[in-house]
């Protein structure tokens, strides 16, 4: 669908409308640049969350093993039962985090690029539309 670039009755018009589409590109471009930058950064973030989660959620099971196993006198066992707490508050840590940087967030920050990307394409094509226009135009 072309843009009703008939509505610019003058140079005037078609270089004002030209601006403003500039200045809009320059914004997401460099929007564009930060979402693919943080996009990058987040897939990764979301991809090691998520591999560090069944890391721990193996060391529990197999700690609690241990632990069932254990004698309660075991020297051993005051080792075992801090290791079971420590994994235990870092998998929710990270259980928490994953809401805000696990593999939705990763996902979500997708989107926002493809967005971007898309308006880039759109406001190419009108700067494209008002420039053979422009040119269409009487001096």
């Amino acid at each position: 669908m072309a843009y009703p670039v008939e509505l610019l009755t003058d140079h005037a018009m078609c270089d004002e409308a030209l601006k403003d589409i500039q200045t809009e590109l320059d914004d997401l471009t460099f929007r564009q640049t930060s979402y693919d930058h943080r996009d990058g950064k987040a897939t990764a973030r979301a991809t090691d969350i998520t591999g560090e989660i069944t890391g721990l959620d193996q060391d529990i099971t197999s700690l609690n093993s241990q632990l069932a196993t254990m004698a309660s006198d075991s020297k051993y066992r005051p080792r075992r039962e801090a290791e079971l707490r420590a994994a235990v508050k870092r998998r929710g840590d990270l259980g928490a985090a994953k809401v805000t940087r696990g593999p939705v967030a990763a996902f979500r920050l997708a989107v926002d690029l493809r967005q971007v990307v898309v308006q880039v394409a759109e406001l190419n094509q009108a700067k494209t539309e008002v420039t053979n226009h422009r040119g269409t135009l009487p001096a």
